[in-house]
């Protein structure tokens, strides 16, 4: 178990490092396959933890993040990038800088929060809780520094990688129908979210929300 810990702490501080970095750039391409990273490293997480505590419905996670958040949801953002030929985000809120600063900040707030929550039968590793609060706190940067819609998609399935790793950590893994549930969820909500793009993008010639923000005026 110690060492199957020491083996999730790793990831999670992958996972850490892959989120920040998301903060720094603009090509949107690179931004969905960061987030096939943070997949990846989530079913690592996942099939650990099933060998460590022989849990199957574990692998079945980690088979379903492979499935749905390592490959669906990239497949339904990059369709959306090449049909609308968009490549960078435009004049983002704050510089990659700035960004980054934040967003360490937000990553070290997440520490010292998760320092004041005792959690009973969590999965021994120290890290996963605060990557996983700082998972969600970069999400909700990205939402609200980002002008694009695909960017702040991507933020939001950010902060829902935070969600699950807590859910992992701290359960154990929820019940298998509740992780389907939970994965049909998210693959409706993009799927809706990329129609809804391309017919904005079709309707006005733009996916700057600042933009579509004026069109109510």
């Amino acid at each position: 178990m110690i060492g199957a810990a020491a083996v999730v702490d790793g990831l999670a501080l992958a996972l850490l490092a892959v989120a920040l970095f998301s903060v720094t750039i603009r090509g949107l391409v690179s931004g969905v396959w960061l987030l096939v990273v943070q997949s990846l490293l989530l079913a690592l997480v996942a099939a650990t933890i099933g060998v460590s505590s022989g849990a199957a419905h574990m692998w079945a996670a980690a088979i379903l993040t492979l499935a749905v958040r390592a490959f669906a949801v990239p497949a339904v953002l990059f369709r959306v990038l090449t049909a609308v030929a968009l490549k960078r985000e435009t004049r983002p809120l704050l510089s990659s800088r700035d960004a980054l600063i934040v967003g360490v900040g937000l990553a070290l707030t997440a520490y010292l929060a998760a320092g004041r929550l005792e959690l009973t039968g969590a999965f021994p590793a120290r890290q996963a809780l605060p990557v996983s609060l700082a998972l969600i706190f970069i999400g909700l940067l990205l939402m609200a520094t980002r002008r694009k819609a695909i960017s702040q998609l991507i933020g939001l399935i950010t902060i829902e990688n935070g969600i699950f790793l807590a859910g992992l950590i701290a359960t154990l893994g929820l019940p298998l129908f509740v992780e389907i549930g939970i994965f049909f969820d998210l693959l409706v909500a993009v799927g809706v979210t990329a129609v809804l793009t391309l017919r904005i993008n079709e309707q006005f010639d733009t996916m700057n929300t600042d933009e579509l923000r004026r069109l109510r005026g």
